[in-house]
Order: structure tokens, then C-alpha cells, then sequence
């Protein structure tokens, strides 16, 4: 039986990416029946010819493409308008960031239908959906950053790396994770002096030998670490606990010390962020002030850059898409120790250990 692919048009505020480019479509032929929303690629500089030509079916409401589709192929996780497309017929297959969103989880589970955490699929310990993403989103925090700390934003109006190079601007990067490293590469690349912040002194030792003077590295929760991240013009929140919610590592307190036009960047924001009491922006209104201090904790970063975003995730996606198209897949899938951690919701059952402990939820398993 041949399976029907459908990919809607995002509806998050400010998002353009799509899951899978036209390039990427047209393997699935005879396999699947895929269906596209009209306008779905525009975002990232695809038609509706690009997808025809690749062999897609284009349909013209949200409605119809929940109707006729089996698998939902999304980017970010469900807005409140698709909630009643949703059914127990569909797999739904995207970044899902459940542990930050009890009221999304809740619905989910209504439904009974099966939801596939694209950030939580493993590959030899790596986590190859959520890298490219990461990668974007470590260089989009220096660049709005940069951004911010203009006087115009609001911010302190220095550069990271000023032209006499003696008054180099200060980036604190809490975390060094793939978004960490990839934002401390960018800011050492301007000349920023920058300090790299984490629990783990093996992964601070490995930054010194990459890139020794210049940088400075730190312990966490250490009295070294609060005073740098006080005195920075630029601080990076880039704490990751996969499928959990990240600790409080910025804290009131701290914010309260920084001066006035100081940026803070919570990366962490889509698993809940790591800033006290934090909300999400949108790239429309990307920050919120606290005493001074401009605090923007975007939840699609990678969204900013739609069409380099869209061909990352497309190129990792797909194998994993193809995956879903096997008669066998749920067996496969929930016994394979890479997949299964993905598997979060099914049948109003909640697999996922992460979620369940980061919601104060009962957790399920499969018989």
C-alpha cells in the first residue's frame, strides 16, 4: 500500500523553512504519494512548478493536505489552527520540543495519533536532525547579537571586535554543545574576546586546544563563571539536555548586575530556556528589556535563514522519511535504540522518559 506524504505550509509566526526541498521529493517517487501545500516552499525559494516538476502533488488548504495525508511532515511543532486537522490516522514527523509545552503534549495525546520528535533521532550518539540546526542557530546568536548591541536596538552600540583591536567586546557562551561551539567559532572569527562556559572540563580542554589564547574557558556555577557572564556585552544560552528542559543558568539576579544594553541570547528557548522566566520572541519582535538588559529568546532561530535552513534539514531528513515508508517501520522503529528515543507519542501514550519527568507527566511504555 502505497503511503501518502503530506507537507504543510508552516504556520508559526516568522517561519519560512520547509521539511524537504523539491531536489530531495523526487526519490520518494513510487514509493509515496506526496502531497505539498500551495506556497509551502516560497519561504526558502521554492515554487509550487519546482515541486510538481519533482513529482509532488500541490493542494490548496491546510484542510485537504491533513485530509489526504498519512505521514505530516513538518518543521516546527503544531500551531493551535492545525490541532483539529490532527487525527489518530497521522504520524506526525518534527521538531516537536515537547518537554517545554505541557498544553501541546496534552492535546497530542488526545489525539492518539503517533508524534516523532525529529530532534531526538540518534546516529551513533549524534543527533544528526537537530546538528545542522544547532550550527545555524550558534552562528544567527552572534549575528543578531551583533544586532542587538547596536545603539538603534537599544543596545550598548559597541562592535565584538573594535577597530583599535584593544577594546574587543566580551561574549560569554554558556554551554558548548553544537549551538555553543558553532557561536563561539563565529565570535572568535570577529575578534570578539570570548569565554566558553561548561560542566564539562573535558570539553573545555578541547576549545583550549583549538583555539588557545584566544579564548577563555571557565567551569560552570563557579564564582569565576557568574562574574563573567555579569560582565559580558554579549551572553550565549546555549545549555542543551536532549528531550529535557535546560537548567536556570542565567538568573535574575545576574541580570540585575549587567549593565545597562547588555544582550542576552536564550538558544535554549524551544526546549524552555535557560534564563529565568524567560518568554519567546519572534524574529518580528525578536527581544524584551529586564533592567535594561535586552533578552531575546527566539524560538525558531533558524528560521530567520528559511532557505539555507530547509536544504540542511531536507538533506538529513530524507533518509529518515524513506524510513517511515517501510511496511514494518513501527516494529523497526520502536526496538532500534537510535529511533526509539524519537518515538514520543502514541496511541495517547507518552514513551518519552525526558517529557514525562520534564512536565510532571506519567510516562508509558510499549507492550
Amino acid at each position: 500500500m502505497i503511503k501518502k506524504i503530506g507537507i504543510p505550509k508552516e504556520v508559526k509566526k516568522d517561519e519560512g523553512r520547509v521539511s524537504l526541498i523539491p531536489e530531495h521529493i523526487a526519490q520518494f517517487t513510487g514509493l509515496a504519494d506526496i502531497f505539498i501545500e500551495s506556497g509551502a516552499g516560497l519561504g526558502s525559494g521554492f515554487s509550487d512548478k519546482d515541486y510538481t516538476k519533482a513529482g509532488a502533488k500541490i493542494v490548496d488548504s491546510p484542510t485537504e493536505l491533513y485530509g489526504n495525508s498519512d505521514i505530516i511532515c513538518k518543521v516546527k511543532e503544531p500551531q493551535e489552527q492545525e490541532f483539529e486537522l490532527l487525527d489518530s490516522s497521522h504520524v506526525l514527523f518534527g521538531y516537536l520540543h515537547l518537554a517545554s509545552n505541557l498544553d501541546l503534549t496534552k492535546k497530542l495525546l488526545e489525539k492518539k495519533l503517533t508524534g516523532i520528535a525529529t530532534e531526538m533521532i540518534m546516529d551513533d550518539n549524534i543527533y544528526p536532525l537537530l546538528i545542522p540546526m544547532s550550527k545555524i542557530a550558534g552562528n544567527l546568536a552572534i549575528q543578531k547579537g551583533m544586532q542587538f548591541l547596536e545603539y538603534s536596538s537599544g543596545g550598548k552600540g559597541v562592535l565584538l571586535s573594535s577597530i583599535s583591536e584593544k577594546k574587543n567586546a566580551k561574549v560569554t557562551v554558556i554551554g558548548c554543545g553544537e549551538v555553543g561551539k558553532s557561536s563561539i567559532s563565529k565570535a572568535i572569527s570577529i575578534g570578539a574576546n570570548v569565554t566558553a562556559i561548561d560542566l564539562n572540563e573535558k570539553v573545555l580542554e578541547d576549545l583550549k586546544k583549538v583555539y588557545g589564547d584566544s579564548i577563555n574557558t571557565l567551569k560552570g556555577d563557579t564564582k569565576e563563571s557568574t562574574n563573567a557572564i555579569r560582565s559580558a556585552d554579549l551572553i550565549i544560552g546555549a545549555v542543551l539536555i536532549p528531550g529535557k528542559k535546560p537548567p536556570v543558568v542565567i538568573k535574575n539576579e545576574d541580570i540585575s548586575k549587567m549593565e545597562k544594553g547588555t544582550v542576552i541570547i536564550d538558544v535554549a528557548i524551544d526546549q524552555g530556556g535557560c534564563v529565568e522566566k524567560v518568554k519567546a520572541n519572534t524574529h518580528s519582535e525578536p527581544f524584551t528589556v529586564r533592567d535594561g538588559v535586552l533578552i531575546s529568546a527566539i524560538a525558531n532561530l533558524p528560521g530567520a535563514v528559511p532557505k539555507t535552513s530547509s536544504i540542511e534539514l531536507s538533506t538529513a531528513l530524507q533518509k529518515y522519511v524513506y524510513f517511515l515508508l517501510q511496511e514494518d517501520w513501527f516494529e523497526n522503529y520502536k526496538n532500534d535504540k537510535n529511533l526509539s528515543p524519537s518515538l514520543q507519542i502514541h496511541n495517547g501514550l507518552l514513551l518519552s522518559e525526558e517529557v514525562a519527568d520534564s512536565l510532571s507527566l506519567s510516562v508509558s511504555k510499549l507492550v
